[in-house]
């Protein structure tokens, strides 16, 4: 037989040239389907199952002998409950569930909570359980929030402040300790009564919180931080770092705290052995949906063993 007899044949050369028709179909096929999936992802989007979207950079890791310090105004729940002044805006919980992404995401160690209600007290401990919440049984409470990794609980201790028309309220005065280290940080978290059309003329109650402040600070046996709403710029920005009062603050120096730019409202005061550097202030849209500040705040600090 010839070597060419196979291909002599009409009939096996019409069957083999459809199976090369079919096969390049096949693979023409494949790959119209690949791009139409491609296109596809493209145009249709994606369920997000890893929490709240927080516009801000990943941080580094902080370095040994450094915690990160964060504080901001939570934005009490029943403003955006039904029936609430800003009932329009988002709810409590699904608020606090974007502050948790933010202080992960900027791997928060400590810090301050102002203007806290129950169903955001639940909330966060719910989302956030890598922290433990220091806050007491008022009903609109101030609260110390810390990584339970990072920080042991030593003591809280209740302090009376005066809020709108002279009306008390309980502040935790609360001692952390490092694990690390052994070293130890006081935080006083506050709320401070504006002055509004509505409850004018509450400078008096400001003032006398001031002075329970300059109390504490004076009185404590390891290094303060005192953080939240002041509802005051730069005169409690100057009043808190006087000389008499010896508190710093990341904005400005005492000499320089009359001229400085206009301060925010949220503000924190340190012991000058924390060091504060690295202010940060984060105002994208997930803080602008998560408080009425429209910020959240933080700062780095060494824990010291002097005050």
């Amino acid at each position: 037989m010839s070597p060419n007899a196979p291909f002599a044949s009409g009939s096996a050369s019409n069957g083999l040239e459809r199976i090369d028709l079919r096969w390049r179909a096949t693979v023409v096929a494949v790959a119209l389907c690949g791009v139409l999936a491609a296109a596809i992802s493209f145009l249709v989007p994606t369920t997000a199952t890893a929490g709240p979207t927080v516009t801000v950079a990943q941080a580094t890791p902080v370095q040994p002998g450094f915690q990160r310090f964060a504080w901001l105004n939570a934005w009490a729940d029943h403003h955006t409950a039904p029936g609430g002044a800003a009932a329009g805006r988002l709810d409590g919980v699904p608020r606090m569930r974007i502050v948790v992404g933010h202080l992960r995401r900027t791997l928060i160690d400590f810090g301050v909570l102002a203007e806290v209600e129950a169903p955001q007290r639940e909330a966060f401990e719910s989302f956030g359980r890598e922290f433990a919440l220091v806050s007491t049984p008022d009903a609109t409470d101030d609260a110390v929030f810390y990584r339970r990794s990072v920080f042991r609980l030593v003591s809280k201790d209740p302090v009376t402040m005066y809020y709108r028309h002279g009306e008390r309220v309980i502040a935790p005065v609360v001692v952390l300790e490092e694990r690390s280290s052994g070293r130890r940080v006081g935080i006083l978290p506050v709320h401070f009564p504006a002055s509004l059309p509505s409850v004018p003329e509450q400078r008096r109650w400001r003032d006398l919180n001031a002075r329970i402040v300059k109390n504490v600070v004076a009185r404590s046996e390891v290094p303060m931080v005192v953080a939240g709403d002041f509802n005051q710029r730069n005169d409690i920005l100057c009043d808190l770092t006087s000389p008499g009062t010896g508190l710093v603050s990341p904005l400005a120096t005492y000499d320089g705290c009359a001229t400085a730019p206009r301060a925010p409202i949220d503000q924190a005061f340190l012991s000058p052995s924390l060091r504060p550097d690295r202010y940060r202030v984060y105002s994208g849209p997930s803080a602008r949906r998560a408080t009425d500040h429209g910020a959240f705040y933080q700062v780095r600090v060494r824990i010291s063993d002097v005050l």
